[in-house]
């Protein structure tokens, strides 16, 4: 990094040092001669010095290219930011570009790779995110024997190190792994890079920088044979592997034992680690070779075609592997011979696939259309039109049976019955089906054939917009449910959204356990049907296949080798690091189709991102706690640091000269100085009180027990206490005839009134009145503390009741307080339901007045007295 420092300030390139970790090592000390630095920050923490890059310094500097070492180092605290990756995002948001060093162990996405390798666990990492987005990534990669021995000769770390980094983390065998996970890293990255550039052509081609298999299935039973040998492709070459299965048109008329057989293809390449992808269209070969583009696949593997063609129709019916091998000229094609096919020497006939089936809906359809083109027809006869125009309307309605109907059969026979009306009504001899002219015998074959070919079209087309459709529809769907899922505001919200959409998609009932509180929650359930009792998915059983999955983190439960047996199908819900809980589905009604499963899958992943967000949503909220947590001890701790010292020091002050001074000291001396004491006690222990109390908030232990008080005596006992510690002030109690009963915890109401008459007496001059005010108004009971003070600045009123918060100036007995006793106050009379406020008096002075309300203790009341009574 310095080399390169030096060779961009030679081409003037405005080049600082901002943080380098030279461990005293002569080269690394030697390359810093010659490139400003702005200097460090030395910080003093728990009595060690530390030295820390000092990110204001940078930014005042502002060079264009700042060197800044180590970054996932830890800051010391107090500082900005925790991390230096933090550090450096701000500079890169100042326009700062940054050069830094990172070792591989360090990212956390390897921590516990290297951790299971080095048996270390690294501490200081970076996010992942921090390394995908630099903008350059340059390796320094050195072999193990060479950088053991630059540690042997203490070119790296000193000799104490180096024995110590021997033993424990830089053995030959953990370098060697290390410098394989950092080949690996940095070329996944460089991998990236290519796809990148290779996609953003306009035309794209393969870059077969690395190998990827592609396996082609179908229905084939060879397709088993091409799973496995491309599983054995991967495994040799340490590549990925994906199973292609390209979905026609005919897939709606496969029998069910073709989908069955197809499920299990599919099941196969996802337990041996394949990943499995459905295109759509009629050219299977050139929707292989578009996709095999698309991924930059190098090696192609497909099962050999057995089915027999004639020679004559050989050549317009070429193999797929022909039409493969003839469309490409960089893709390895293998071909997996059937052998099971192979030795039987079966010959398949010809498979039209067509779906010859008709509902009574399609004959009324054909009827009705073919009568009202034979009509059509017959008008044209009548006024002289040419043959042709009958033929075409002919046709025409045959593409409009096509259309209206489903399937081929209907189709087939209106062709058929539109060449035989047409010869009937209008061939000469008419009404009959011989025909004189010899050119019909060419006309009526290529009519039938016309009609079949554009209908068939037709029906294709038909068959492909409505494909079309339910894929948009469901495109459609799958965004309404990640809009709803960005919207959710809990895991609830979360499972709810999800399970329902799932259920409504694929017409099952959905099951879903949450991993919570280190246990799975109780399920949530969506039935898609309401008159169906699903409850058999609850059993024991299937709970246990639940518990399975999210033990081993795979599928269980029908379809799969595990729990095979099982009513539901079951998938764990992926985090990020962890599972995040299971979510099944109902196969009571049959397994799940591939369209299903992809459904289902890609669903689940909407909703485990959702899950995650609200994961690291309550780690933040709970982060955010700490740190306030965190800041108010802080503040606690530096806020009554000096006021305890200031009593402290005159209770020591005081006993030292009592003891040493005792019989020299008149006795009128001595009962100042016990009295000066015994105020300094008093304080502490107001002190004391006050801290205890905040505490309990905090920690949400305060109970407040409300009973039936009066309000009165409370008053008094506040008073009286207050009269003992405060004797140079004036106190005055204003309490009205009738008598106020409330509910209320009174010790808890008597610590406020006596906080507040303390806060009085300290800001009011020596033998100044203090009034102490109790009334009702509005069904509430109002307490008042005025004294004839200074009064409140307005720039600290609305910060009076806050934590910690002083004015900042000392009063008459040099104590500044530490800002508890008014928050406390705040805390007491809003746990009663009331509000407290500070206000200005026009002639001098503060008022401090909070309210309890008293509609809760009206009842209480009433019941209290006509207890009295009965006891009268």
């Amino acid at each position: 990094m310095l080399r390169e420092a030096h060779d961009l300030k030679e081409i003037g390139k405005d080049v600082v040092i901002g943080y380098i970790e030279p461990h005293a090592r002569k080269g690394t000390i030697s390359l810093l001669n010659g490139i400003e630095s702005i200097g460090i920050k030395e910080i003093l923490y728990k009595g060690i010095k530390f030295r820390e890059f000092d990110l204001d310094k940078a930014l005042k500097r502002k060079p264009k290219i700042i060197l800044v070492d180590e970054l996932a180092h830890t800051n010391v605290n107090g500082q900005r930011y925790k991390k230096r990756w933090q550090d450096i995002e701000e500079l890169l948001n100042a326009g700062i570009d940054v050069y830094t060093t990172l070792n591989v162990q360090h990212i956390e996405s390897l921590n516990d790779v290297v951790a299971t390798i080095t048996r270390v666990t690294v501490r200081e990492t970076i996010p992942d995110k921090v390394f995908d987005d630099a903008d350059k990534v340059e390796l320094i990669d050195i072999e193990p024997e060479e950088l053991l021995k630059r540690f042997s000769e203490g070119k790296i770390y000193s000799k104490e190190q180096t024995k110590k980094a021997f033993n424990n983390f830089f053995t030959k065998n953990n370098l060697y792994a290390l410098r394989e996970i950092a080949l690996r890293r940095t070329a996944d990255r460089v991998s990236y890079e290519v796809e990148s550039a290779r996609l953003s052509k306009g035309q794209i081609t393969v870059m077969p920088t690395s190998d990827q298999i592609l396996a082609c299935i179908s229905t084939s039973p060879s397709s088993l044979r091409v799973i496995r040998t491309a599983a054995r492709f991967a495994e040799a070459f340490h590549t990925k592997w994906i199973v292609l299965y390209v979905e026609t048109t005919k897939f709606q008329k496969l029998t069910a034992e073709d989908k069955e057989r197809l499920n299990s293809y599919i099941n196969l390449a996802e337990q041996l680690g394949g990943e499995v992808v459905t295109a759509y269209g009629d050219d299977v070969a050139m929707e292989i070779i578009e996709y095999a583009e698309f991924r930059n696949i190098t090696k192609i593997i497909i099962g050999k075609n057995n089915k027999v063609t004639s020679k004559i129709l050989h050549f317009y019916a070429r193999d797929i592997v022909d039409k493969l091998m003839n469309s490409n000229s960089y893709i390895d094609v293998y071909v997996v011979p059937n052998a099971e096919c192979e030795n039987k020497n079966i010959r398949k006939k010809l498979n039209t696939n067509v779906k010859l089936s008709i509902s009574f809906q399609d004959i009324i359809k054909a009827i009705l259309v073919m009568c009202n083109v034979t009509i059509i027809s017959k008008i044209f006869d009548i006024f002289g039109f040419a043959s042709t125009n009958m033929i075409m309307v002919y046709i025409l309605g045959v593409i409009i049976v096509y259309m209206a109907t489903t399937g081929y059969l209907a189709g087939i026979i209106s062709s058929i019955i539109g060449v035989l009306s047409f010869n009937y009504l209008f061939t000469e001899p008419k009404y009959s089906f011989e025909f004189y002219d010899k050119s019909y015998l060419a006309t009526f074959p290529i009519m039938l054939i016309v009609a079949l070919i554009i209908g068939t079209l037709t029906n294709r087309v038909q068959t492909e917009v409505r494909k079309s459709s339910d894929r948009e529809k469901l495109t459609q769907t799958l965004y309404r449910i990640s809009r709803k899922l960005l919207s959710a505001t809990s895991n609830a919200d979360v499972v709810t959204v999800g399970i329902k959409y799932i259920s409504r998609l694929i017409g099952r009932t959905v099951i879903c356990y949450v991993f919570e509180n280190e246990k799975l929650s109780a399920p949530f359930i969506y039935n898609s049907d309401k008159s169906k009792n699903y409850n058999n998915i609850l059993d024991k059983e299937e709970q246990a296949a639940a518990q399975w999955t999210f033990l081993n983190k795979k599928e269980s439960g029908s379809g799969t080798d595990t729990f095979y047996g099982a009513k539901g199908y079951y998938m764990p819900i992926k985090g990020k690091k962890n599972i995040l809980g299971v979510i099944g589905i109902s196969c009571i009604d049959g397994k799940l189709e591939p369209e299903q499963k992809f459904v289902f899958e890609t669903v689940t992943s909407q909703m485990s991102i959702a899950l995650e967000r609200e994961i690291f949503s309550k780690e933040q909220e709970t982060s955010k706690i700490e740190i306030e947590r965190e800041r108010l001890r802080s503040n606690l701790l530096r806020s009554i640091s000096h006021d305890l010292r200031s009593p402290l020091a005159g209770i020591k002050g005081a006993v030292s000269t009592i003891l040493e001074n005792g019989d020299l000291i008149s006795k009128e001396t001595e009962k100042k100085l016990l009295k000066g004491m015994y105020d300094d006690t008093e304080w502490l222990i107001r002190l004391v009180e006050n801290l205890l109390s905040m505490t309990r908030f905090d920690e949400g232990k305060m109970e407040i027990r409300k009973n039936i008080e009066v309000v009165e005596e409370v008053v008094y006992e506040a008073v009286q206490r207050s009269s003992k510690q405060f004797k140079n002030h004036k106190i005055k109690v204003n309490v009205p005839d009738k008598l106020i009963l409330v509910a209320m915890d009174g010790s808890l109401i008597e610590q406020v009134l006596i906080n507040l008459i303390d806060n009085a007496v300290k800001y009011s001059p020596k033998q100044s009145l203090i009034i102490v005010n109790l009334y009702e108004k509005n069904k509430d009971v109002i307490f008042e503390v005025i004294d004839n003070g200074t009064g409140i600045p307005k720039k600290i009123l609305p910060h009076i009741f806050d934590r910690f918060f002083t004015d900042g100036n000392n009063v008459s007995d040099s104590r500044r307080g530490v800002g508890l006793g008014l928050a406390i106050c705040k805390s007491i009379v809003e746990a009663h339901d009331g509000r407290i406020k500070a206000l200005n008096r026009k002639d001098g002075g503060a008022i401090f007045r909070f309210n309890i309300p008293e509609s809760n203790a009206m009842e209480n009341k009433n019941n209290l007295l006509g207890v009295e009574k009965d006891g009268k």
